[in-house]
């Protein structure tokens, strides 16, 4: 009996590691394959992409992302038109990590790339941990900003010391690594649908791999982005925004709640397209997300 039950996992073994191989490879080719372009910041090196005519777009993308992830979510929202420009945050892939690598730095790091580029003004789309630098950036410069849309992103909602931050500001250290993240989302991605409250497309897991490139931005999120805009909530000053915001979120949103999306909408009287279910993803509201965001576009360009 032992020796059938270890002939099985011997072979499951076998099995694991070939395809192991297979997708991580395909993985570090997929992320290599982009059309990306490099500036160097007041802060270092950033990568991003740059693609389409017409009304700029940047976005400030999530934790587990990178140029990729922000440029395929980017498409995804808003398909061939606009100017899509996609950076990597700090320490995700291609982009440096800078002494302070703080929100306002990232905000400061945007407006150089925007500078570079010759772009007077543009709408900023943030993603999940990304909300921190995009809320900063409609704060510290609201003359280059046409809109702010947050899209299941994290926002202020009241002040805290570090000490009383209680529970986790990332992923479980086993998961940020390459075979970990493959593993769990090959074989254990009810997990991540339970965490996120949603359906999770192939197209996001294709961009959450490889780990190792956005390790050091996974790190920076979970130990200064995600808790930023409770510890220095009173840099956070919402009230200033003089930019038209769109707030686009799922009311069972478990990551980023919207009890403290509501206290935002209030202070800063921002349009909205709120969904009663969808969770962090928004599951099953794409094609109403896309409208929201161009129809908040074209009122406001």
């Amino acid at each position: 009996m032992w020796v059938y039950i270890l002939g099985v996992l011997f072979v499951f073994s076998a099995i694991v590691a070939v395809q192991y191989r297979i997708d991580i490879s395909n993985a570090y080719k997929r992320l290599n394959n982009y059309d990306v372009k490099t500036v160097y910041t007041n802060f270092g090196k950033m990568s991003y992409m740059d693609e389409g005519t017409g009304e700029t777009i940047l976005i400030s993308h999530g934790i587990f992302g990178g140029y990729d992830q922000a440029y395929v979510s980017l498409k995804g929202l808003v398909g061939d038109d606009f100017r899509k420009i996609a950076p990597s945050r700090f320490g995700y892939p291609g982009s440096d990590v800078p002494s302070q690598p703080t929100p306002e730095n990232q905000a400061r790091a945007f407006l150089d790339l925007l500078n570079q580029l010759g772009i007077k003004k543009t709408y900023l789309i943030s993603t999940s941990a990304g909300g921190a630098a995009g809320i900063m950036f409609a704060i510290k410069y609201p003359e280059r900003v046409k809109g702010l849309i947050l899209l299941s992103s994290g926002v202020p909602a009241s002040k805290k010391t570090r000490e009383e931050i209680k529970g986790m500001t990332g992923p479980p250290a086993p998961l940020v690594n390459d075979f970990p993240m493959w593993f769990s989302t090959k074989y254990f991605g009810f997990v991540f649908k339970a965490m996120f409250a949603s359906e999770i497309d192939k197209s996001l897991y294709d961009t959450m791999l490889p780990v190792v490139p956005r390790k050091k931005g996974i790190k920076i999120d979970e130990s200064i982005t995600n808790i930023d805009m409770d510890i220095n909530f009173d840099d956070y000053e919402i009230e200033k925004i003089t930019a038209p915001v769109l707030v686009i979120h799922a009311k069972d949103d478990p990551m980023a709640k919207y009890e403290s999306v509501e206290k935002f909408i209030a202070r800063t009287n921002a349009k909205t397209a709120v969904f009663e279910r969808g969770g962090h993803l928004i599951t099953g509201h794409g094609d109403a997300v896309s409208i929201a965001i161009k129809e908040f576009i074209e009122r406001t360009k």
